[in-house]
Parts: structure tokens; C-alpha cells; sequence
């Protein structure tokens, strides 16, 4: 394939999934046409055709804004003192801009059609991409040597990433309810956490609420999910809740051991401690106390991912076997059913 090909079927893979056709239509033409002069026209028409399309410079828009955001953390992690760490704080922007990517052009995306999978992934990116400025502002300005921090969170950050978007591609099975109620569920389990937190404080000083909370909510969204929609859907949706729950709620700690009022901290550092010294170190801490709840979402997001994989289709070489019948080589070298004695067989 000469210049003028490569670079349609460049911008051919641009092209939305419903798309697609139209594209492998321009490329078939493409072979057919012999005079290299005349190859090249056609191809730039063809490219200049595709890029008229809004979808294609969204499509663009969003393979590019990782790789932007992967730059400018290059750029201001040259502040950083420690190699070490510098090119840590790198290598975990770059990994969660690589599975960003899968999500554009890899086996996790493009994004499905339909608002919910749009509101869904929007979300997803937006829960993740403030944990993670957080995470790396927190790494780059650490003073110990401890770099074992940070491959941890940017497995758990890309998990968390593959989940939603391997839910929200246009290949998972998924409906737009589903997505609707898993995302409407994680809300409200999120906000009944912090509701709860707000009225009897301070924020408890372990995952156990959140733990209980998930475990009946997510529990009661599997079945009413499953009553309507079947197991595929229910497990679905409450992994979707799921992870979008332990999203917020670890959100939400972050944020209230930041600027939360003192009595909204519990004490977490030894009962002699200072009061004034014992507020300002137990906000510090208490984030750490809630890692756990990120591995949770963690292996939910696994859950989510393997729940949105699209069932195998059958194969194409394999005849259907009637009821009651067996199979046989034909003539021609295929599988056919072989119907029972006495019965007619059919064309």
C-alpha cells in the first residue's frame, strides 16, 4: 500500500463505528484504482471527506488529550530534585495515558453510542483524573525515599480506568439503563455515606461504613437489576455502582481531610498528642486509611470489565444440529445435519 493508502486507512480508523463501512468502501476503491497519480487524488479526497465529519475531530480531540496531559506532567515534574521520583511520577501519568488511549482507539473503545455511555465514562474520568492529580502532587512533593507507592495506586487508577471504559465501549452488551442505574446507584450510595458521616460525625476512622453500605447496596441493586434484566445485567450494574461509589467516597475523604472542620476528624495519632498537632496529623492520615476501599473498587473494576465483555459468537463454520439429529460430512465438504430416518430432509 503506497503513501496515499496508508494515510486513508489512517483516517479511516477515525471514523465512528457505524461508519466504518463507508471507509472499507473508499479503501476497496482505492485498490481498484491503477496510476499511482490518480491513487493519491483519490485518497486525499477521500481523507478530506472523512475529516468534514464531527465525530472524527472529536475522536481526535480525545487521543490527544491524554497525550497533552501526559506532556505537561513531563514538563512539570523537570521541577522534581530526585530522578527517582521524577520519573515515577512520569511513568504513572504515562500508564494512565495509555489505557485513556485503549479507550480511543484499542480493544476498549471507541466510546458506545448514546448519552449514558458518554455521562458514564465522563464521570469515570473525572473521578479518576482528581484522585490522580492529588496522588501526583502528593508523590512529587514526599521527602522520604519511599517510591513503593507509586506503581500501586497507578495499577489501581488504571483499573479502575479499563473498568469503566471497557463498560462504556461500543462492543460490551451493555444497555443504556444499566449504565443509568449503576451510575444512579453509586451516587446514592456515595451520598448516604456522606450523609451519614455529616450528621454523626467525624468521618469513621475505617472502611467498615462503606464496606456494609456497598455490600447491601450493591446486593439490592443485583436483584432488582435481576428481576427485570437478568444476572448480565444485575452484575452490571452493581459493579458500575460499585466502582463509581468507592470513587466518591474516597473523593469525598480526601476533600474533608483537607478542609472539612476539625470536628469532622477523628483522632488517629496516639491519645498524648497534642490537640492542634493531633488534628493536622490525623488529616494527613486519614486518606491512608481508606486504601483499602480503593483495592475494593479495584476488583470491582475487574468485575465490571469482565461483565462488559460481549458474549463469543458462535462460529461461522459450525452447522446448527436439529433436534434429535446428528452430523455428517457433505459432498462439498461441509457439516450438515443429518435429519432421522423417515423424515424428509430439507433443501
Amino acid at each position: 500500500m503506497n503513501g496515499g493508502g496508508w494515510l486513508l486507512a489512517a483516517a479511516v480508523r477515525l471514523l465512528p463505528a457505524p461508519r466504518r463501512e463507508w471507509g472499507a468502501a473508499m479503501l476497496a476503491e482505492l485498490d481498484g484504482i491503477g496510476p499511482a497519480g490518480e491513487r493519491r487524488r483519490f485518497a486525499a479526497g477521500c481523507v478530506a471527506a472523512i475529516l468534514t465529519r464531527p465525530a472524527v475531530w472529536r475522536r481526535v480531540g480525545y487521543a490527544l488529550l491524554p497525550v497533552a496531559a501526559a506532556g505537561f506532567v513531563v514538563r512539570w515534574s523537570a521541577a522534581i530534585d530526585w530522578a527517582p521520583r521524577r520519573w515515577g511520577v512520569v511513568a504513572f501519568a504515562l500508564l494512565l495515558a495509555a489505557v485513556a488511549e485503549l479507550g480511543v482507539f484499542g480493544p476498549l473503545g471507541p466510546v458506545g453510542a448514546g448519552w449514558a455511555a458518554r455521562a458514564t465514562r465522563l464521570v469515570a474520568y473525572a473521578l479518576v483524573g482528581v484522585l490522580a492529580v492529588e496522588a501526583g502532587w502528593f508523590m512529587a512533593h514526599q521527602t522520604n525515599a519511599d517510591l513503593g507507592g507509586e506503581p500501586v495506586l497507578a495499577v489501581v487508577f488504571a483499573g479502575f480506568l479499563a473498568g469503566a471504559l471497557a463498560v462504556t465501549g461500543h462492543r460490551a452488551a451493555v444497555t443504556a439503563r444499566t449504565l443509568l442505574t449503576g451510575l444512579a446507584g453509586g451516587f446514592g450510595l456515595a451520598g448516604v455515606w456522606a450523609a451519614l458521616v455529616l450528621l454523626d460525625p467525624p468521618v469513621p476512622a475505617d472502611v467498615g461504613l462503606a464496606v456494609v453500605l456497598l455490600g447491601t447496596g450493591l446486593a439490592g441493586i443485583g436483584s432488582a437489576v435481576e428481576r427485570r434484566r437478568g444476572p448480565a445485567a444485575a452484575w452490571t450494574a452493581a459493579a458500575t455502582a460499585g466502582t463509581i461509589a468507592v470513587l466518591l467516597i474516597f473523593n469525598i475523604v480526601t476533600v474533608l481531610s483537607a478542609t472539612g472542620a476539625d470536628d469532622l476528624i477523628p483522632h488517629l495519632l496516639p491519645p498524648l498528642v497534642p490537640a492542634r498537632a493531633q488534628v493536622a496529623g490525623s488529616r494527613i492520615e486519614l486518606p491512608d486509611h481508606y486504601l483499602w476501599l480503593l483495592l475494593l473498587g479495584w476488583f470491582l473494576a475487574l468485575a465490571q470489565w469482565a461483565a462488559a465483555r460481549p458474549a463469543r459468537e458462535p462460529d461461522a463454520g459450525a452447522a446448527a444440529v436439529p433436534p434429535g439429529g446428528s452430523l455428517r460430512l457433505g459432498s462439498a465438504g461441509r457439516v450438515a445435519g443429518r435429519s432421522r430416518p423417515g423424515r424428509p430432509r430439507g433443501p
